[in-house]
């Protein structure tokens, strides 16, 4: 990921806000309230990605600061900022789009003009259109206008995203580990190419 390019976005960084349970009580409780920076593809991207949540498996895992309080006593001074609350946030150690056994939620940003590469992930993605008006563009050329409030679910198919207003776009998605889709026997592969 690189530094901050330009233009950069009107639109404010996303506020996360994670809860989780005290390890002595078992009381509810929030474990993070951060403004998540941006981060970017390329140094020539100027849309804007937000990692906001990582899970490695589904189920998730709901109770992984209890355990990591029982471990707080065995780690060492180096590791004393894990003992803040027990609670490590995956996403800062999992840059990758989806997880494949488990789930990602992660912001996107579109600048106004800018096209996204034509990709397909092996993955079931739900997204919701917050800001903006976003053109979901298909392989065989259908597209469909989306605009805030709409929501998407992607399975596995090619597409790019596109923004063609003059105003800056940003749609939240949860992209779930999925099977690949097979045709005629084949798997159909992760692939990323330029868009028309």
């Amino acid at each position: 990921m690189s530094s901050v390019p330009t233009p950069t976005s009107p639109l404010p960084n996303v506020r996360r806000v994670v809860t989780g349970h005290n390890p002595s009580t078992g009381q509810s409780l929030i474990l993070a309230d951060t403004t998540q920076p941006p981060t970017f593809w390329s140094p020539d991207s100027v849309n804007a990605k937000f990692d906001l949540y990582y899970t490695g498996s589904v189920p998730a895992v709901n109770d992984a600061e209890l355990n990591m309080h029982i471990e707080n006593k065995k780690l060492k001074e180096s590791d004393e900022h894990l003992k803040h609350n027990g609670w490590v946030d995956e996403i800062a150690e999992h840059p990758e789009l989806i997880s494949p056994q488990g789930s990602t939620f992660r912001a996107f940003e579109f600048a106004p003009g800018s096209v996204s590469p034509m990709h397909r992930t092996i993955s079931l993605d739900y997204g919701i259109v917050a800001k903006g008006t976003i053109v979901l563009e298909m392989e065989d050329g259908s597209r469909v206008t989306l605009t805030e409030g709409d929501t998407l679910v992607q399975r596995g198919g090619m597409h790019c995203w596109r923004n063609e207003t003059s105003e800056w776009g940003r749609m939240y998605f949860v992209g779930l580990g999925a099977q690949p889709v097979k045709v005629n026997g084949q798997e159909l592969k992760e692939e990323w190419r330029v868009a028309k």
